[in-house]
């Protein structure tokens, strides 16, 4: 019974990062190797699970994402050849939505980045980063202002990547759990930043879910 409650006992801290839009990000480069684009639903479906972590499922939902105005950013390689897509990062335009911790609502200036994942043949050549880069160009050309992202404090990659291009962090949020309960605790920094909750989706019905307006200490 204590093994089983162990199991099921989450406790998990992110921090969300942002990074200002500034008219020289207009500008993208591909790097030298790659070609970067935003994916339609069919590159979507044609993705390798071994080289963007989507599966079958994923890649369906994925795809109605596209469809429900998310961006995906893809990226190939440039050798000779069919190769299929080596990194894969998503783009919400409307929410910061972490299904489980916290669902909140941008403000028109703002985009969020998330799940993105990178081939393990291709890591070490800073696509993560170019692909940041690639969604401030398009960010600058829309006229937003300010790109979010987040990460947990021991997924140290991600943290590199949000630190070469000098997000700051604007807030963290502590999830607590035990089995399908769990509560959010947001920062009141992170409270002033996005002040409007959104109910969650994305969990069972079940799931007993709340964004608590609960301060934390880290900011």
């Amino acid at each position: 019974m204590l093994g089983r409650l162990r199991r099921s006992f989450v406790f998990d801290t992110f921090d969300v990062f942002a990074k200002a839009v500034l008219p020289e990000h207009g500008k993208f480069n591909n790097p030298a190797g790659y070609r970067f684009s935003f994916a339609s639903g069919d590159e979507i479906a044609r993705c390798v699970e071994s080289h963007t972590e989507l599966n079958d499922r994923e890649r369906r939902e994925g795809a109605a994402r596209v469809a429900m105005g998310h961006a995906c950013v893809i990226a190939y390689p440039t050798e000779p050849g069919n190769a299929p897509a080596v990194f894969t990062m998503w783009v919400n335009p409307r929410n910061i939505n972490i299904p489980g911790h916290i669902k909140r609502k941008l403000k028109p200036h703002q985009a969020f980045i998330y799940k993105a994942f990178t081939s393990p043949e291709h890591r070490g050549r800073k696509i993560y980063e170019s692909g940041m880069r690639f969604v401030l160009a398009e960010l600058a050309r829309q006229g937003k202002s300010q790109l979010l992202g987040y990460a947990h404090i021991k997924k140290a990659v991600s943290r590199k990547g949000l630190a070469a291009l000098q997000f700051d962090t604007i807030g963290t949020f502590r999830t607590f759990g035990i089995g399908r309960w769990c509560v959010t605790a947001t920062s009141s920094r992170l409270r002033r930043e996005l002040p409007e909750v959104l109910k969650s989706s994305g969990l069972p019905a079940d799931h007993l879910y709340a964004d608590a307006q609960t301060r934390v200490s880290r900011n």
